[in-house]
């Protein structure tokens, strides 16, 4: 028996009322604490506070099934604490994650229906989280929940509105002005300058949820891709909301309660998590974005495998049209997976993995021909050839839902994928929700406004230019994302720095990092270097003093022995002091990739540096800084 269902068991076998006023749910150090309580009308609520700081005050909690709400007229039993400490490999922002936290789970009894439920509440040093669990048999009706969060008066709030795709512009709102729905995670600024974030984990099985504003301090939670319900089979078991919260930007960014909510993965499948065999981090080439369509055509296919092994990439992404028959793939049996074989052979010859790229959903237009990946039967034959011809990672790309339905379908695709050792990348994609705890898989999504909305001609589509100030306070609170980096075209900068392209790779991280502009621009700049060693993912990060959302971005981050601090600034004033204390004793080599009065280039310089010097830079308004650091 497995861990929910022995949970399910004890809520079903549950029945004494506990006599009390509020269930406390404190952390391990004991800053982070939830009150769980019932107050009019017999409603669940929760509280959230750090230390002397509220982060939310009295909130509803509730699930409703078949148009009865479960959080109201209740009565709460007797709860079992459990404490959590557990450690796993990972990838992204560390190489190794630990997972500690108290955990308390709360019978609770819907007393007009008897229906008998739980609620399972985590506190950790730098968040909370809980979930619903609802036993019972056959199918049953989900119309949504009564989930709320109350903030206090005057947070201010941000977030994207585009709950579909995510590929929206970040917005600053007070909570008592906002009315509308928007997308997690959210970030919160609150009064004392300190900040929390809300956001949902292992939502697969259900239906993603976005918060509403009601023009008060509550933001309700709705089900836009479900609004009328969706159906269950047997027990029933809501994703984490959950809560991070810290002193400063680096807690947030260093928080991991996303993943550790999510079930482990299948050793059967997975035997190393993360760092399973046939599981390999890298990054790319990507033809799309410079080229568009005639990048697919077959006569091209060489010739990048060839210039990705001259910048010592790992990958080669085959983006979308490489099974249309006007790009020449396709033999005299109308098949593209002959010539597909054929690329992936040379480009292993080449040490170059091959990804390739396909619809989730059919097209018959004469300009996207696409087969799709709707039905099990399509998905075991697509990955079962992709897996012949040796094919390494697949692109799905446009569900542009995280309905029920498309929720399934995420990972319908990942099972069918690890059944072939076949590495994921979801583009027109929801939020990340911890998927790759439970499917190592999934090296990356989109679900951001990438770099490709610069290639777009109507300027209103432009990354705003504190863009890359946002997102790594917002967006990347909840996993990796395919931003697609590193524009050497100044027509594609839209008035940012090569500074600043380069050091968006760093700190917007990617797992699968693709490199969006030709190949002929990389390998005859003198960032050369750079490109050739970028690790795809870190061992540690830290977010580094004086970052603010939408001015400041400065990150350290460490692969191996080896130090990377990038610097994105969106104010007037550029002067920035770095403190290298994070660095190990002994001597460092440092290379300095600094901007220049030209858009177009940086100048390169070394020095000789230790542990504990400080470096002071100056870099432009909408400009960037990287600095390399080697022992």
């Amino acid at each position: 028996m497995n861990k929910l269902s022995a949970i399910i068991v004890s809520i079903i076998l549950a029945g004494n009322v506990y006599a009390a006023d509020a269930i406390k749910v404190t952390s391990s150090d004991g800053k982070i604490e939830a009150e769980i309580s019932i107050i009019g009308q017999g409603r669940l609520a929760y509280t959230l506070k750090r230390g002397n700081t509220v982060i939310i005050e009295a909130s509803p909690m509730g699930i409703i099934i078949d148009k009865v709400d479960l959080g109201l007229g209740v009565e709460l039993g007797k709860p079992e604490k459990d404490k959590i400490k557990e450690k796993y490999a990972w990838r992204g922002v560390k190489s190794e994650v630990i997972n500690n936290c108290i955990e308390m789970t709360i019978p609770v009894t819907h007393s007009k229906s008897k229906t008998k439920w739980s609620l399972q509440a985590r506190a950790y040093d730098d968040g909370f989280a809980f979930r619903y669990l609802v036993p019972g048999e056959g199918k049953r009706h989900v119309n949504g929940e009564a989930t709320a969060f109350s903030l206090p008066a005057g947070t201010f709030m941000w977030f994207t509105r585009n709950t579909s795709s995510y590929e929206g512009n970040f917005e600053k709102h007070v909570v008592e002005k906002v009315d509308f729905e928007f997308a997690f995670p959210v970030t919160l600024e609150l009064k004392d300058g300190t900040h929390a974030a809300i956001t949902e984990a292992n939502i697969m099985g259900y239906s993603g949820m976005v918060p509403k504003g009601t023009l008060s301090q509550k933001l309700n939670s709705v089900f836009n891709d479900d609004q009328n319900g969706w159906d269950m089979e047997g027990n029933i078991a809501s994703p984490w909301r959950i809560v991070m919260t810290g002193p400063d930007l680096n807690a947030l960014v260093n928080c991991d309660i996303v993943h550790n909510v999510c079930p482990a993965p299948d050793k059967k499948i997975f035997p190393k998590g993360v760092n399973t065999k046939w599981i390999k981090p890298g990054r790319s080439l990507w033809q799309w974005w410079a080229y568009r369509n005639p990048g697919t055509h077959w006569s091209k296919q060489k010739w990048f495998v060839d210039q990705a092994a001259a910048l010592n990439l790992e990958y080669y992404l085959v983006d979308e049209g490489w099974e249309h028959p006007r790009q020449n793939w396709l033999d005299e049996n109308k098949s593209p997976w002959p010539k597909m074989k054929e690329l992936c052979d040379y480009a292993k010859s080449k040490g170059v993995g091959i990804w390739a790229w396909r619809s989730w959903h059919s097209s018959t237009k004469a300009k996207k021909l696409w087969i799709g990946l709707q039905t099990d039967e399509i998905r075991r034959d697509f990955f079962s050839k992709c897996a012949e011809v040796g094919i390494v990672g697949v692109k799905i790309d446009f569900m542009n839902s995280e309905s029920h339905d498309l929720l399934d379908f995420y990972q319908a695709c990942l099972r069918e994928a690890a059944k072939h050792k076949i590495m994921v990348n979801f583009h027109g994609a929801n939020k990340p929700a911890g998927e790759p705890r439970t499917w190592p898989n999934e090296m990356t999504r989109e679900g951001i406004k990438g770099l490709e909305f610069n290639t777009f001609g109507k300027w209103r589509v432009w990354l705003q230019k504190d863009h890359y100030t946002k997102a790594p306070f917002i967006r990347y609170l909840g996993g990796h994302g395919d931003f697609t980096p590193i524009s050497m075209q100044k027509e594609f900068k839209r008035g940012t720095t090569l500074g600043l392209q380069m050091a968006s790779s760093v700190i917007l991280t990617s797992p699968f990092l693709c490199f969006a502009d030709k190949p002929d621009f990389y390998l005859e700049s003198n960032i050369l270097p750079f490109i050739k060693t970028l690790p795809p993912t870190w061992d540690e990060t830290i977010v580094l003093p004086g970052s603010k959302i939408g001015e400041l971005a400065a990150f350290a981050r460490r692969n191996g022995d080896t130090w990377y601090v990038a610097v994105i600034n969106n104010r007037q004033n550029g002067d920035y002091s770095i403190d290298l204390s994070f660095l190990d004793k002994g001597k460092y080599s440092a290379v300095y990739y600094e901007d220049t009065e030209d858009p177009q280039n940086v100048t390169i310089r070394e020095a000789k540096v230790k542990k504990g010097n400080k470096l002071d830079v100056k870099i432009g308004q909408h400009g960037g800084f990287v600095g390399v650091f080697k022992k």
